[in-house]
């Protein structure tokens, strides 16, 4: 299926948020909890997969989804090491183990085991258009 482009830069801008909220809620004193014992690990899990996922709706290339993945596991990593400096969170392996392993399901749930639902997307836009 080929990539979603009418709406490219929406798409985009849409992933890039996402990024942002996940380095503000990394980054927070106050950070949205999820309850339960596992809820962090959790929230860190869904949080990575989201993002490789949305990514990976964009970018079906094996490079470009490479390269956003190695990214993003690069980017929890150095976040987990961040939150050890700001004197109000911990850095956290587990964490980053989570992180990477959500990036890694978020591949998995991507095209072309799963419909590219920004190509669905688009369609259903285009066809209310007319």
């Amino acid at each position: 299926m080929p990539e979603p482009s009418r709406h490219r830069t929406l798409w985009h801008a849409i992933g890039c948020a996402l990024i942002i909220f996940v380095i503000y809620q990394s980054l927070t004193p106050a950070p949205m909890e999820i309850p339960g014992d596992e809820g962090s690990r959790l929230g860190h899990l869904a949080a990575y997969g989201t993002l490789m996922s949305w990514f990976s709706h964009l970018h079906e290339g094996r490079r470009s989804r490479v390269a956003c993945a190695l990214g993003f596991v690069a980017m929890g990593a150095a976040l987990e090491v961040i939150q050890g400096l700001t004197g109000y969170r911990s850095t956290d392996l587990a964490d980053a183990i989570a992180n990477t392993l959500g990036v890694c399901a978020g591949w998995l749930l991507a095209p072309p085991r799963l419909p590219n639902f920004l190509g669905l997307t688009e369609r259903f836009l285009d066809r209310e258009r007319r």
